[in-house]
């Protein structure tokens, strides 16, 4: 990160942000134009703040500040948490003041190297012009924790600002950003909620968080409308005007003492093992799936299963004069079928498996259509086969039910073999590598549960859906033919 000192210029004491070695060279171009001054929010005013240029010794290369108390962004979470929402808000009306200029959006984040407080009250925001100073020197794990750990698939244009600025305040409740790890990231970019890491936000508050983050594409659109992130940030600053705030300030050491006791729970680690293993299997998808597929063709696929949702969501599902048994079997049926569109109807996208059988299916389709093969064989017709020899560089994959119970009422218990190209766990990944000549299957015997309610317009429907435990039973060596 950005390390900030004081530095004494021809005796004039100055606030100092080091960018850089002696030896590192500021690209010609950053110091030709007049530079821009900064902007500094304080409780009564928004003001023109200069910065004054650089300077270098031994140690490395400053951008100069007039003489000023200044802190990272990042203490919103340590030493400045009690004050984290008045921060944020004037964060946001800094950047809003600025306007589409100032902000730069391209990147659509506002990298967190351009925010500081100032006396533990105030905010400034650097312009672009000393920012691009500071980014150009900046490694990568840094350079990704201030824009690239901020950004979430599927948010309009207008919404990223309001978005970034609702991390801001989960940052300096939980101590962690909520889409920084792949974990969450390949696990559809849910969060884990505030509730978890017990922080005693009040409830207004921490609800507010939750419902930004996880606001659906439809409501960003009404919020931003036309508008640019800079302008429909007004949204943002309205909408926490009345909010409270009563975390207190901790030190760093506490932060992760904090953090520690959060992740070493028990329903915190069963959660996470869920969403390692989501993130694992679409890893799997996306790194082979990327060596065959050709993007074009599966943009179009996914825009072709985007319209067709809109247009199945009010129709009824295929599995409308099922019982809920067989609403269950439908589900593994179209699993061996690598049917996503029976799937996505008969349980609206919320199926365990629905993101692997779309991924399945894409990939399939493009191979059927560029390669002339079957990219998928279905485990059920291969066993009844005798598990013969598979054409070279495709899978096996496929769920066989053993049983389906009624534990409760409407609550339903399926024990399946599921047979599958990738392993759960990366220990087992690690205990049975691949060989060459032959396809690698993982078959592991897994537990998933349904809760199920009657629609009022007359059908069972499953609101509640996961697999709860899973155990390998076996790995297979299939050989390719010849």
């Amino acid at each position: 990160m950005i390390d900030i000192t004081s530095k004494s210029v021809g005796g004039i004491e100055m606030t100092a942000l080091r960018f850089g070695p002696d030896k590192f060279d500021i690209p010609v171009h950053l110091m030709q134009k007049e530079r821009e001054s900064c902007i500094l929010v304080t409780d009564e005013d928004i003001l023109p703040f200069p910065w004054n240029g650089v300077t270098k010794d031994q140690e490395g290369q400053y951008v100069l500040l007039d003489k000023c108390n200044l802190e990272s962004i990042w203490t919103i979470a340590t030493t400045n948490r009690e004050r984290a929402l008045d921060l944020v808000r004037k964060t946001a009306l800094g950047i809003k003041k600025g306007g589409k200029k100032f902000a730069d959006l391209s990147t659509g984040i506002f990298p967190l190297y351009r925010i500081y407080i100032k006396d533990k009250k105030d905010i400034l925001i650097l312009p672009e012009d000393a920012a691009s100073i500071l980014a150009v020197s900046l490694v990568r794990e840094d350079m990704d924790a201030c824009s690239k750990d901020l950004t979430k698939k599927d948010t309009e244009v207008g919404y990223t600002l309001i978005l970034e600025m609702a991390e801001l305040l989960y940052y300096a409740a939980t101590g962690r950003f909520p889409y920084k790890n792949e974990e969450v990231r390949r696990s559809g970019y849910n969060e884990i909620p505030l509730e978890f890491y017990n922080t005693s936000l009040n409830e207004k508050t921490s609800s507010f968080i939750t419902s930004t983050l996880n606001m659906k594409e439809k409501n960003q659109r009404k919020i931003s409308g036309n508008n640019g992130p800079e302008k429909s940030i007004g949204w943002f600053i309205d909408s926490t005007e009345s909010l409270e705030w009563n975390l207190k300030n901790r030190s760093e050491e506490e932060k992760e003492v904090d953090a520690d006791k959060t992740e070493n729970n028990e329903e915190f680690k069963k959660l996470w093992r869920e969403k390692s293993r989501k993130a694992k299997r679409r890893k799997f998808w996306a790194e082979k799936g990327a060596v065959i597929a050709v993007t074009v063709l599966i943009a179009g696929f996914v825009c072709y299963f985007i319209g067709n949702w809109l247009y199945q969501t009010f129709k009824p599902p295929v599995t409308r004069d099922m019982s809920q048994v067989e609403v269950i079997e439908h589900m593994y049926s179209c699993q061996n079928g690598i049917n996503p569109t029976e799937l996505d109807e008969g349980f609206k996208g919320d199926a365990a498996q629905f993101n692997e059988i779309l991924n399945l299916y894409v990939t399939s389709t493009t191979r059927k259509a560029y390669e002339y093969i079957d990219a998928i064989t279905i485990a059920p017709d291969w066993i009844e086969a005798g598990m013969p020899s598979i054409t070279k560089d495709t899978w096996i994959y496929g769920v066989i039910p053993l049983s389906i119970e009624e534990t409760e009422e409407n609550h339903f218990v399926a024990k399946v073999q599921w047979y599958t190209p990738f392993a759960f766990d990366d220990e087992v990944e690690e205990t049975y590598g691949e060989k060459d000549g032959f396809a690698r299957t993982f078959i592991y015997e897994v537990i998933q549960e349904f809760d199920f309610t009657w629609n009022n317009r007359g059908w069972w429907v499953c609101t509640e859906n996961e697999i709860t435990d899973y155990s390998l039973l076996s790995v297979e060596y299939t050989p390719y033919l010849e």
